[in-house]
């Protein structure tokens, strides 16, 4: 056994509880002094270039400005770093030219918002005690009221749970008889999306490019690609179970109003997830689009690629969707890979259903053009990744502003897919 003190050194007393007690205490003590002690002090709060850069929205007699401060942005607005504790504060400024109160919802920006003292509360650790108060100070007259009198104006933050990409949320201000939202897309500084490094006006020749009608479509589904490839246009991927019709604009509006996040251009969340390597028209996904489950493997994902494909003169994307449910080997996730849940046609359904339930479906469509691939007879995709399908693709026309469910058209393409 190995001896710590030799036999010719004093060994030190034994530590009794009461000594164990005392020396706890006085650590404990160490520590909070030299973790307490900490100043605050912030630049002056300026948010000119924000209210100079806002979003603009008016419904007379209200008008709104809007816009969300980047992560450097808010760590030099506040003194400490919002983004890396999951908050994004989003900057207001709300007008009211009429004759009657107005009340503001801040739960319509993020039903789960933060307040502004729980914001300071939460990040308060290592600040003497009057930083901390300091902080509470700063944090509480930097949110906004939810009361705008008749003639006055009213700015502040609204702190938010971090989202990536463009912030979408909305506004909603009630009167004595009237409601009025206001939807916003805010780009946000420092973020830039992977489909924002594409031309897409030049990825197709104008003479390449075939305007059809909503009937004509449904035939000429059939000629679309049934499964992705690999690089070299060789092996099959997996299939593409979706087809998105409407211009870019409103694709983007509809899957973020619908909860799914954009991925940031070169990201290695992408290599990690095997994601860039499913290719259609000869190139990765324009775009790849998240919603987060738990941690950062499981999620469903959608790649999209433009079609050189107009319908009635709005654009076409097809579609890959897929989940999935963990890592597939105990191994690092870059060199593994996700773990993909083999049934594709959950994945999606769900899509489909969540757009839809999301306001942000006009019409949708089954097709049967897809090859059947059965549960106990799985196909592997160049990836190694198994799947079963029944074949089905869904047709989606999307809205880029809220549309009602009750109003979602279903066309009698193919039966026995109204689902």
């Amino acid at each position: 056994m190995t001896k710590f003190y030799k036999n010719t050194a004093a060994k030190p007393a034994p530590c009794t509880t009461s000594n164990k007690t005392a020396l706890g205490a006085l650590l404990f003590l160490i520590f909070l002094s030299a973790c307490s002690t900490a100043p605050y002090t912030p630049e002056p709060m300026n948010v000119e270039s924000l209210r100079q850069r806002a979003e603009i929205q008016i419904f007379e007699p209200l008008t709104v400005k809007a816009a969300v401060p980047g992560e450097e942005e808010s760590a030099s607005l506040f003194g400490v770093p919002l983004y890396a504790n999951g908050i994004q504060p989003v900057w207001l400024e709300i007008s009211n030219q009429g004759d009657q109160n107005v009340r503001f919802a801040l739960s319509s920006v993020d039903s789960n918002y933060f307040s502004p003292l729980e914001v300071s509360y939460k990040l308060r650790g290592g600040f003497s005690e009057a930083a901390r108060h300091s902080m509470d100070k700063r944090f509480y007259k930097s949110g906004i009221s939810r009361f705008v009198a008749p003639g006055e104006t009213i700015s502040g933050f609204v702190f938010t749970h971090l989202s990536p990409g463009t912030k979408s949320f909305s506004v909603d201000l009630f009167g004595m008889t009237e409601t009025q939202d206001f939807a916003f897309f805010i780009n946000v500084p420092g973020f830039v999306p992977d489909h924002a490094n594409i031309n897409f006006d030049q990825l197709y020749a104008d003479s390449t490019v075939r305007d059809l009608s909503a009937d004509e479509l449904r035939d000429a589904i059939d000629g679309f690609p049934v499964n992705t490839t690999d690089e070299k246009g060789e092996a099959k991927g997996l299939p593409v179970n979706a087809i998105i019709v409407g211009d870019g604009i409103d694709v983007l509006r509809a899957l973020l109003r619908a909860g799914w996040y954009e991925s940031l251009a070169n990201s290695d969340e992408d290599l990690d997830t095997n994601s860039s390597i499913y290719h259609l028209y000869g190139r990765q996904p324009d775009a790849i689009f998240r919603i987060q489950r738990e941690n950062r493997i499981d999620r469903n994902e959608m790649r999209l690629w433009l079609a050189p494909i107009l319908v009635d003169g709005e654009e076409v994307w097809l579609a890959q969707v897929t989940n999935f449910v963990g890592q597939r080997r105990y191994q690092d996730l870059r060199f593994s890979g996700a773990h993909l849940d083999p049934d594709v046609d959950d994945a999606r359904s769900f899509m489909m259903q969540n757009i839809w339930y999301k306001q942000g479906m006009k019409a949708f469509a089954w097709s049967d053009s897809g090859n059947k691939v059965p549960f106990d007879k799985p196909l592997m995709d160049f990836d190694g990744s198994p799947y079963f399908t029944d074949g089905k693709r869904i047709v989606a026309w999307v809205s880029g502003t809220p549309y009602s469910v009750l109003d979602t058209i279903l066309l009698d393409w193919d039966k026995g897919r109204n689902q």
